[in-house]
């Protein structure tokens, strides 16, 4: 696979520095319009944006404003040409293409969005975005869920950085020499928004307008009152911000955000996410198999995995974090439902617009047109998502939040506000405040008893410590983050585990609770149990005897909570993973160790102890921590598609 993929990235290296003259495009056919500027120019293939195989450059800023202004003109009723707030950087519009059928009142629409390119050298989104605005509007296009899109959403085709497309367009009165990843501030668009959780000041959080802009137009509108599948919810649905990446063997790599997400939002990103995998192969196929004929290159179509699963790090401040942010206590979020990929290839240093790899251009555009495809599918048929569980289950209840009304307020984290911070500048915020807010790790579980088939009861340490609660009632028990949240009989509440445990019940022990173990557990010591900093909490999955732990894996599967959203900074090695000695653990009757990560170190198994079991993931559930910079509040949890898997995985017991 390697000297395929180092194969691959020589010829496309060629392919990207070969000139428009010797390619065998045909927009420069004498008489042949490059894109429809007027509805009478004539195009290769009579589209106004034609396909890009049969095109000679990449769209031009000017390209795109003609072109869509020509679709406006054919397709009255269809498209609305709207601008954010402020232009750029550089001075140029900020496109907001409002697609949908006008003939259906705007107020009973929900909305997607489509953000494309908002690095400015990743050309993928924005050619995409381009045909897809064709593709919806032309009334060729019959296919039902394009339909029923436009009959129940507004789609908006945010188009961030002019700027950096512009800065490619040798055509531009300017000259300019490459398009660039960041506006004409020399600011990563992607980083500049007001993130709940950990912020990195250094980012500049809206300190560039078309970010402000941006946050505008998501707070026009925001639906904080309803649920998005309350039938009156009027807000932002599902999303997908389209990037590219480097050369990498899959045509698209799907990014599956991470934050407070409950079960259905959660699973429905995943579901989004599978179902790509289906709408590649139908519609970009044909393109990704005639770039390996061309480049003998073997390129797959699709992979998906959380933004650390698949490109090795976390991003604070990125747009699509914040599309998908959650209500805050003070009444901000967005309250979206968005998903990211990454197009392979797209952000080669091609040159400029004289630099056209137009069968590498094809793929990218079926790809993203595959990509919004299944998004619109899945927002027209909704699925309902139910979370199983096993037997009769509870969880052990910390009532103690993290605050910041509580004794130390904001915590250590925003003790001082750093120069380089930006949110606060009379620019962005004249009246800037921290954000408040009361979360805690509890919440994930009164979140998930909504999806729930058979809800987990909270239970308190005094209550089973006074018998007022019979443990012995329930199949499996959920100790998440602390050992003994409640009370000072540490001896009484051991006691009651292993009771509950030699009885027959399954204990589920997570994260910093994992002390407990090595007073259950005979063979494992305190020495054996320590936690380790990683950048996030994941586990490597191992092929074990006890399957039934990693059952259901999907996707590239291994991150199991996220940073930034719980108050951990980004790529720090901060977040704790929990683990014990493999060797100790491994001795232990009926034990498994089904994961461990880059230690040696057991951080997922299970092990008997008399008639019942306890079951360890050392990574799922931090309470979230105030010790670093989170001036927009935080969020409860951060759980990903795998670690709600593994959880459901867990509380597969019954007595």
């Amino acid at each position: 696979m390697r000297s395929r993929l180092l194969a691959l990235v020589a010829v496309l290296t060629l392919l990207t520095t070969v000139s428009a003259s010797a390619l065998p495009g045909l927009g420069s056919v004498a008489g042949l319009a490059p894109v429809k500027c007027t509805p009478d120019d004539v195009t290769v293939d009579g589209r106004v944006f034609p396909e890009p195989r049969l095109s000679a450059t990449f769209l031009t800023f000017a390209d795109f404003e003609c072109g869509v202004g020509v679709l406006d003109e054919l397709h009255p009723g269809l498209i609305e040409i709207t601008e954010l707030a402020e232009p750029s950087r550089g001075g140029a519009p900020v496109y907001d293409i409002r697609v949908t059928d006008e003939s259906v009142p705007l107020a009973d629409k929900r909305h997607l969005l489509i953000m494309s390119s908002i690095h400015g050298n990743e050309h993928a989104g924005r050619e995409g975005a381009a045909r897809v605005i064709e593709d919806m509007v032309d009334q060729r296009n019959d296919q039902a869920f394009i339909q029923q899109t436009l009959a129940q959403f507004v789609v908006h085709f945010v188009f961030p950085n002019p700027d950096g497309w512009i800065n490619g367009d040798m055509t531009h009165d300017d000259g300019g020499v490459n398009f660039t990843r960041a506006n004409d501030g020399s600011r990563d668009l992607n980083r500049n928004f007001p993130v709940q959780g950990y912020l990195r000041a250094s980012n500049g959080t809206l300190d560039q307008p078309e970010g402000r802009g941006l946050d505008a137009l998501l707070a026009e509108f925001a639906d904080l009152e309803h649920d998005s599948d309350d039938p009156d919810y009027r807000g932002w649905y599902l999303g997908t911000d389209n990037h590219g990446q480097g050369v990498k063997p899959v045509a698209a790599s799907g990014l599956q955000i991470v934050g407070q997400f409950d079960y259905r939002k959660s699973e429905r990103l995943a579901r989004f996410a599978d179902s790509i995998s289906d709408n590649i192969e139908g519609i970009a196929l044909d393109s990704i198999e005639a770039l390996n004929q061309a480049t003998g290159g073997a390129v797959q179509p699709y992979e998906w995995g959380t933004l650390y699963d698949i490109l090795g790090y976390s991003a604070a401040g990125s747009g699509i974090d914040y599309y998908n942010s959650p209500v805050t206590q003070d009444g901000h979020g967005v309250e979206g439902t968005g998903f990211a990929t990454e197009m392979t290839a797209s952000n080669l240093p091609f040159s400029n617009i004289l630099t056209h790899p137009g069968e590498v251009n094809q793929m990218w555009v079926d790809t993203v047109r595959a990509i919004n495809y299944a998004m619109f599918k899945t927002a027209v048929e909704p699925l309902t998502h139910t979370f199983p569980v096993g037997g009769r289950a509870a969880y052990v209840l910390d009532p103690t939040p993290t605050s910041s009304i509580d004794s130390n307020g904001f915590g250590a984290g925003n003790d001082t506000i750093p120069g380089n911070f930006t949110g606060d500048d009379p620019e962005v915020d004249p009246d800037f405040s921290f954000t408040h807010y009361t979360v805690s790790r509890m919440r994930f579980f009164t979140d998930l008893n909504r999806f729930a088939d058979n809800p987990l009861d909270a239970v308190r340490v005094p209550d089973v410590l006074s018998g007022a609660t019979d443990l012995s009632s329930y199949d499996s028990l959920v100790l998440a983050d602390e050992v003994m949240p409640e009370g000072t009989d540490l001896a009484g509440w051991v006691g009651a585990l292993r009771t509950f445990v030699e009885g027959g019940g399954n204990l589920v022990v997570t994260d910093g609770a994992a002390t407990v173990l090595a007073d259950l557990l005979d063979g494992i010591d305190a020495g054996h149990v320590g936690v380790t900093n990683r950048n996030v909490g994941y586990v490597d999955f191992l092929e074990t005897s006890e399957d039934h732990l990693n059952e259901g894996l999907r996707g590239v599967a291994s991150q199991t909570w996220d940073v930034i959203p719980v108050g951990y900074p980004d790529n720090a090695g901060a977040a704790p993973n929990w683990t014990v000695d493999r060797t100790a653990w491994d001795a232990l009757p009926g034990a498994v160790t089904a994961g461990t990560n880059g230690t040696g170190r057991t951080i997922y198994g299970q092990a008997d102890l008399g008639d019942g079991t306890v079951t360890f993931l050392g990574a799922l559930l931090p309470e979230p921590t105030e010790d670093y910079f989170h001036p927009y509040g935080l969020q409860n949890y951060a759980v990903t598609y795998t670690g709600y898997t593994l959880l459901e995985n867990m509380l597969d017991h019954q007595r």
